[in-house]
C-alpha cells in the first residue's frame, strides 16, 4: 500500500482539471493500439489541466522463456525492447512533466504483467522507468490525496483509490469489491479492459448542520489500449467461451474545485 498527496495549483479558481488515467498499455502485444496510444499521450500533452498516471500492465513482457509465449501474440520478445518503445512513445508526456509546476503524470503502479514476471522486479521498474522519469513509484495499490488549491487557498480536497486488481471477473464486480473497508472519494481498477464509470450516492453525518448528508463517490476502471481479438492470430481470449470485447481508451475524471463536484466519462 502506498499513499501520495498531490497539490494542484490553479491559474483561476473555476479551472477544471481533468484525469485521464493511462492503464494496460501492453507494449509488446500484437494487439497493442500504437495510434490511439499516441493519439491520448498528444491530448494529455497538449491540455495543462489534463493529468495522468501509469496504472500497470504498460508492457506486456510475454518472452520466450514464458509459459504463456505465443509467437502469434507477442511480437516484441525482449522485456527491456518493450520498455524502450514505451519510453519512446510516452516521451514528451515525460519532458512536461519533468519542467511544468504541477505534477502531470502522478504516479506509476504495476500490474500482474509485471509483479509476475521474474524479469520485472521492482527494482527494474524503478532503476528504468520511474527514477529516471522522476515518476512516483505506487506499487500494486495506492491511494492519492489529491489538494486543489487557488492563491495559496484550499478549494477542494479528495480521495483517490487506485488498484491494479487480479483474477477474472467484470469490473462492477471488481469496483463493488473495492469499497469494502475503504472509504474514499474515487475508487478505480485496472486490469479488466473495460472502461467503466459509475457514481454512486453514501450517507454521512455533517458536524456543523448536526445533519446526516449525501455525498458522492466515484467508481471507474481504466480501460486498456489492447485489442481482445487480432485478425489471423490465434490467442488467449480466442480460446474463451464467451468473451467481452474491450473497447481501447481511457476514463476520464473531471474536477470542478470551486463546485466541489466530479463528473466522469469515458
Amino acid at each position: 500500500m502506498f499513499s501520495k498527496k498531490i497539490t494542484i495549483k490553479l491559474d483561476k479558481p473555476d479551472d477544471i482539471i481533468h484525469l485521464e488515467p493511462i492503464s494496460d498499455i501492453h507494449i509488446g502485444h500484437a494487439g497493442f493500439d500504437e495510434e490511439h496510444y499516441k493519439k491520448r499521450i498528444k491530448a494529455i500533452c497538449r491540455d495543462k489541466n489534463r493529468y495522468t498516471f501509469f496504472g500497470g500492465d504498460a508492457l506486456d513482457a510475454i518472452t520466450t522463456y514464458d509459459k504463456r509465449f505465443n509467437p502469434d501474440m507477442s511480437l516484441e520478445h525482449d522485456i527491456d525492447n518493450q520498455r524502450m518503445r514505451w519510453q519512446n512513445l510516452t516521451q514528451k508526456l515525460l519532458d512536461i512533466h519533468a519542467t511544468q509546476k504541477n505534477e502531470k503524470v502522478w504516479g506509476f503502479f504495476h500490474g500482474n504483467h509485471d509483479y509476475k514476471i521474474p524479469q520485472i522486479s521492482r527494482a527494474y521498474l524503478q532503476n528504468t522507468m520511474c527514477t529516471p522519469n522522476n515518476l512516483t513509484f505506487l506499487g500494486s495499490r495506492g491511494v492519492l490525496g489529491l489538494e486543489v488549491k487557488y492563491n495559496n487557498k484550499i478549494l477542494a480536497q479528495w480521495s483517490i483509490l487506485f488498484m491494479h486488481g487480479s483474477g477474472g471477473g467484470k469490473p462492477e464486480r471488481m469496483m463493488e469489491q473495492m469499497k469494502h473497508n475503504a472509504y474514499y472519494d474515487v475508487f478505480l481498477c485496472g486490469h479488466l479492459h473495460q472502461k467503466r464509470y459509475q457514481p454512486e450516492l453514501v450517507y454521512d453525518f455533517d458536524w456543523e448542520s448536526g445533519k446526516t448528508w449525501e455525498r458522492d463517490i466515484h467508481l471507474g476502471n481504466t480501460g486498456t489500449f489492447c485489442k481482445t481479438l487480432v485478425e489471423n492470430t490465434d490467442g488467449y481470449m480466442d480460446r474463451k467461451n464467451e468473451i467481452i470485447g474491450s473497447q481501447i481508451g481511457t476514463l476520464t475524471l473531471s474536477f470542478n474545485a470551486q463546485e466541489g463536484t466530479i463528473n466522469g466519462h469515458i
